[in-house]
């Protein structure tokens, strides 16, 4: 603003500005170490949030069959040896 004439401030508003980034951009950032640990930090913030959603599905999904393959192997293997032999495979 200049002093002594009257000037009309809406023309002096300040825009806000959302600064997207391009994939040249974000890939012309140096990488640091934990970049290479975990892939999605130099992707935008959408696409990381999707990236962690599905991580984390596959992971529960993953960890949960698992556990249940492995109480299904322990309880074959305790009625084999408690002697169910012959029932277990009729």
């Amino acid at each position: 603003m200049k002093m002594g004439r009257p000037q009309d401030l809406s023309t002096e508003a300040v825009t806000a500005t959302t600064v997207i980034q391009t994939n040249e951009e974000l890939k012309a950032k140096p990488h640091k170490w934990y970049y290479y640990l975990w892939d999605t930090l130099d992707k935008p913030k959408e696409e990381r949030w999707f990236m962690f959603k599905l991580d984390a599905a596959l992971l529960t999904f993953a960890s949960l069959g698992y556990f249940i393959k492995y109480l299904d192997q322990m309880n074959i293997n305790s009625a084999f040896v408690s002697g169910m032999y012959v029932s277990l495979f009729r």
